[in-house]
């Protein structure tokens, strides 16, 4: 990365160049190797190593707003300071200003509080201290950068406590690579935030580490870096973790202990992959094809559903043991997601299968996985949880269907021409192509989890809808509720009058397969939706609309 960076001709801007930093690396290695060991894998270092030498090699394109090339390689200087500090060696080194102060990974940020200054100088002497210089201006460091004093803002630690398997990453809400996905400005979290993530970490940790399917230690050394976010969440709760940022998951606000405790499984377990992928190869070839993922809104490639089949077998042995170690009213909860998960590693798994060209030592780890989660699939789980993860599969398969499955035109048109000369409907359905597209979320799966966890606020959403938006999602619909609700009359009513007025509401299409009765309309939409929605469309009038979907859906099922 020195050498890129010393023959740019945008670098070293204002700053001596990168070999004066990694001179200073050296001199804190001599010191302490194990502190510029630990310093050099901290996640934030690999996500910023990743985007920069991207960035001098011209694999991505600049943006407006992007940093100079010049301050983003200045992030060498402040990982050589910190190295230094942590060495506690005598230095002096020179570092840019950025988002108004100066981030030293790992340790902390100094705001230098306003100063207009774009270099900073970081001065450490045995005998005058350390401190910061900005033109005529100087902060001190304190002595203990743990504590949080003047303009400098120590990264805080969470703490999960147990006495056999104690976790505590970082909280990281400073670092400018923080967040693995984009750049971000510090936004330091107040003290009653603080708070509230370190309550609901300590009692995530709890249900982690009191497990016995899964390896409480493992977890604990892949979660070096926690970075509180705020992405819509939609559906699930958002959970992010990167192979350039090893250790660092991003989360958004946990919304109780048990979502957290999986989420954070979860990411371990792509964190533990990565790790593995890095070290020996386990399927051939994997990000070509694109496939239907139980998991997620997008297909993915063979590569991403081995992650998510490995990450979702964790969550489902999470799930497996807490709804026996639960006995209130969060038992529903747990018992469904037992069963979704389950359900969502078992088609990963099947996928897997049909279409991963494997190594051997790919195939052996997949055939530990099919161990480990065959004999969950025959446990039983109560009805009512049991309906409610079947349903919610079924709605991503068709909602997959209705987004990414196109059928042929031309044979899409002779079935169009059938319906207007009222001729029944062809025997072959028309071929389909996958073809990934933009998605649009149903709300049902977030309705589902706040009935079976909180019925009292279910009830309160159902009275009044628009004063209780769900997180990140606009006001649900009533159909919606009402299908939530068990009402699937009143929801099948909705969603015919919603497509009455949204033809193209794709969640309105899926929602009608669900609350249909038996009977030729049903078998259609749930066989073949994309089908269905392709005739429909051929078959709209700019001015009268489209026919009934129930009685297009109806002639299509009695096809031969």
């Amino acid at each position: 990365m020195t050498d890129l960076a010393s023959s740019h001709p945008q670098v070293p801007g204002p700053l001596p160049a990168p070999r004066a930093a990694w001179e200073l690396l050296i001199r804190a290695e001599r010191r302490s190797p194990s502190h510029v060991e630990q310093l050099l894998l901290h996640p934030q270092v690999g996500t910023w190593l990743s985007r920069c030498l991207r960035r001098l090699r011209g694999v991505t394109e600049e943006t407006a707003d992007e940093v100079p090339l010049w301050l983003e390689t200045a992030y060498l200087h402040t990982v050589a300071a910190s190295a230094a500090l942590l060495a506690g060696i005598d230095f002096r080194i020179a570092v840019g200003v950025r988002d108004g102060g100066v981030m030293l990974p790992a340790l902390g940020f100094l705001d230098l509080a306003g100063r207009d200054s774009a270099v900073a100088e970081i001065v450490a002497d045995g005998v005058a201290g350390r401190a910061v210089r900005a033109g005529s201006h100087t902060v001190p460091l304190p002595s203990d950068l743990t504590r949080e004093t003047g303009g400098w803002r120590p990264l805080r630690r969470l703490h999960g406590r147990h006495p056999v398997h104690p976790c505590s990453p970082y909280l990281d809400d400073l670092d400018p690579y923080r967040d693995f996905l984009r750049p971000t400005a510090p936004r330091r979290l107040s003290q009653p935030e603080a708070r509230r993530w370190q309550e609901h970490f300590d009692s995530a940790w709890s249900l982690v580490a009191g497990q016995s399917n899964v390896d409480p230690a493992g977890v604990a050394d892949c979660l070096i870096s926690v970075v509180p976010v705020r992405y819509p969440a939609r559906a699930e709760p958002f959970s992010a973790s990167s192979p350039e940022s090893y250790g660092c998951v991003l989360l958004n606000p946990p919304a109780d202990a048990a979502t957290l405790a999986a989420s954070l499984i979860h990411e371990a377990q792509h964190v533990k992959l990565s790790a593995l992928l890095d070290l020996v190869p386990l399927i051939r070839g994997g990000m070509e094809e694109i496939h239907y993922a139980p998991w997620r809104v997008d297909p993915r490639p063979l590569r991403g559903l081995l992650h998510g089949t490995y990450a979702f077998l964790g969550v489902t042995a999470f799930w497996r043991a807490h709804r026996h170690a639960v006995a209130d009213e969060t038992t529903p909860a747990a018992e469904f997601e037992f069963a979704l998960r389950r359900s969502q590693t078992f088609h990963g798994l099947r996928t897997l299968r049909a279409h991963a060209e494997l190594t051997g030592l790919g195939d052996r780890f997949l055939r530990g996985l099919e161990d480990t989660l065959t004999p969950w699939l025959n446990e039983p789980v109560p009805d009512g949880p049991l309906r409610a993860a079947e349903d919610l599969n079924l709605d991503h398969r068709l909602l997959h269907r209705l987004h990414h499955l196109r059928p042929d035109p031309g044979r899409t048109g002779q079935w169009a021409q059938a319906w207007r000369v009222g001729r029944p409907p062809p025997d072959a359905l028309p071929a389909t192509t996958l073809r990934a597209s933009r998605t649009a979320v149903a709300a049902r799966a977030a309705l589902i989890r706040l009935r079976l966890r909180d019925p009292a606020g279910f009830d309160q959403l159902r009275e009044k809808p628009e004063e209780r938006p769900l997180d990140g999602m606009d006001a649900p619909l009533d159909a919606d509720l009402h299908w939530a609700a068990g009402d699937t009359a009143a929801a099948l009513d909705g969603y015919r009058d919603r497509l009455a007025a949204h033809p193209d509401d794709l969640p309105a299409w899926s929602g009608l397969a669900l609350t249909l009765p038996t009977g030729p309309a049903r078998e259609a939409l749930r066989g073949c939706p994309e089908v269905v929605l392709a005739v429909h469309r051929a078959l709209r009038d700019p001015s009268l609309g489209g026919p009934d979907p129930v009685a297009l859906a109806h002639w299509i099922g009695s096809r031969r």
